[in-house]
């Protein structure tokens, strides 16, 4: 995926006032068969997979033996399977983990390779997708998955779940690399505007949606960053002994910020009476509240109040933002 078709700015608009579409197939998925496949996901994952219900998704995370996260994660519940959207970068490790930890008759099958993933997201996605779709999609909630036929399209693998990244209501659509740039062509043909990797960041980091190697990574466990309610510590999951023991003492906490004068990015340094307590994961210029705004990771004991960032060798004031900068009105 490019980092922008035309302005970074002008697709950030599209998707948060009409639909963009993004080409994510960079993504990996996995599908999960077998007789334990519930037991082996809940416990590679934060022990959550347990209830799901058939044709629903679930946020989740992978994470290592000190409870630090290896990869977030999207888990669908099929009819007879589980599959899973894993992050690009993590692929291959999340490959190899899954299958060192699998029970004998647990069948894991790399579908990465073989269809595309499409996201259509903004307030008309519902409006462009029933145009082209020989399936009713309107009546789908939030997180819900469905196999779908599209009009004048044959695909041999065809889902569509009513998921995203970008904080506004969309569509994720999985379907056979074959008939991909088909219906790619057909929503833009439609008014979905391409959209690259620029506006996809600004876009998730306006909903403070998490983003593996900023946020979350093997040195953050889910306590840190806030993710208390994605974690059941009634399961028996890797990492859970770790998280235990911090579950009410985390050291650090995520916080919302707005920066004053300057746009600081990862890594910059987070200053309390020129005491260092932390540094910006992400941080970026937003299009919807032109300014600039950043995540960053603080010391528990931290007072987010009195709080400067050293950008480029100069101290800016952080301004506390509550979570998430931007969310869609219902």
């Amino acid at each position: 995926m490019p980092i922008r078709y035309s302005s970074i700015i002008e697709e950030h608009n599209a998707v948060r006032n009409e639909v963009g579409i993004f080409d994510i197939s960079h993504m990996g998925t996995f599908l999960i068969t077998g007789k334990s496949a519930e037991n082996f996901l809940n416990y590679v994952t934060v022990g959550n997979i347990f209830g799901l219900a058939e044709n629903n998704a679930r946020y989740s995370m992978f994470l290592n033996e000190n409870g630090g996260v290896k990869d977030d994660i999207i888990v669908y519940k099929l009819v007879d399977s589980f599959m899973l959207v894993v992050n690009a970068g993590n692929l291959d490790k999340d490959w190899q983990w899954l299958n060192k930890h699998k029970p004998l008759d647990v069948e894991i099958r790399n579908l990465s390779y073989e269809i595309s993933l499409l996201a259509l997201q903004g307030p008309k996605a519902l409006q462009i997708i029933t145009q082209i779709t020989a399936t009713p999609v309107q009546d789908m909630r939030y997180f819900s998955i469905s196999d779908i036929k599209f009009k004048g399209i044959n695909a041999s693998f065809c889902k569509i779940a009513r998921t995203g990244y970008t904080g506004e209501d969309g569509f994720e659509i999985f379907i056979s690399k074959a008939a991909s740039e088909k219906l790619w062509v057909k929503l833009i043909e439609l008014s979905a505007r391409p959209c690259g990797l620029g506006c996809r960041d600004t876009l998730r980091l306006e909903a403070a949606m998490p983003l593996h190697g900023h946020e979350i990574d093997e040195t953050i466990n889910p306590f840190e960053t806030g993710f208390q309610k994605t974690v059941k510590l009634d399961s028996i999951f890797i990492g859970k002994e770790k998280l235990v023991s911090i579950k009410d003492k985390p050291l650090r906490k995520l916080c919302a910020f707005k920066c004053l004068d300057a746009i600081a990015r990862n890594s910059d340094e987070i200053f309390e009476n020129n005491q260092k307590v932390g540094f910006i994961t992400s941080g970026t210029f937003s299009p919807t509240l032109k300014q600039p705004i950043c995540l960053g990771l603080i010391g528990a004991n931290a007072s987010v109040n009195k709080l400067e960032v050293k950008v480029r060798g100069t101290s800016r004031k952080l301004e506390f933002s509550t979570k998430p900068f931007y969310k869609r009105l219902k």
